[in-house]
């Protein structure tokens, strides 16, 4: 059941961060036309509010995949001199915390996207509805708190089970 579980999620988050690279590489884009036309021109016109959206969009849908891959910082000075059921213990104890406050935001921005949709917040120069990357930042916050669980639970079977 875990197994499947997880391939699913995991399976998500890699669609996710393949949409975060498509964002980077808009961002990239606008920047560079942005350059180009300030220095032949004059710049392009809302290059900050297209910027902003796809740094939202990157950060949100990449972490997840960066939390499989296991990409982000840990410190394990004093965690990997533990013995192994004690240091599954701590991981599983780290990832529950970060479940509950992944999750917790995840849900709160999803409440707060259909707010932002109904009064129809939109940026100041393009008129952009702001709503539809607000709920890709709750998506990406979601699947992070799933990978998280997923953790969790392996090391709840490390630690009951003796898996190493």
């Amino acid at each position: 059941m875990v197994a499947k579980m997880e391939k699913i999620v995991y399976s998500m988050a890699l669609w996710a961060a393949r949409v975060a690279q498509v964002a980077l590489a808009a961002v990239m884009f606008v920047i560079v036309t942005n350059v180009l036309m300030r220095a032949v021109w004059k710049p392009l016109p809302g290059t900050y509010e297209l910027v902003e959206i796809g740094g939202a969009v990157l950060l949100s849908l990449g972490v997840a995949y960066c939390a499989v891959m296991k990409g982000h910082v840990a410190v394990e000075v004093l965690v990997e001199k533990l013995p192994l059921r004690l240091r599954a213990l701590v991981e599983g104890t780290t990832s529950l915390i970060a479940f509950v406050f992944a999750g917790a935001i995840g849900y709160d921005s999803f409440v707060y996207s259909a707010r932002v949709m109904g009064r129809g917040y939109a940026t100041g120069h393009l008129s952009i509805p702001l709503y539809p990357f607000y709920y890709l930042v709750s998506f990406g916050l979601i699947i992070l708190a799933l990978v998280l669980l997923i953790d969790f639970v392996k090391t709840m079977f490390k630690i009951f089970r003796g898996e190493s």
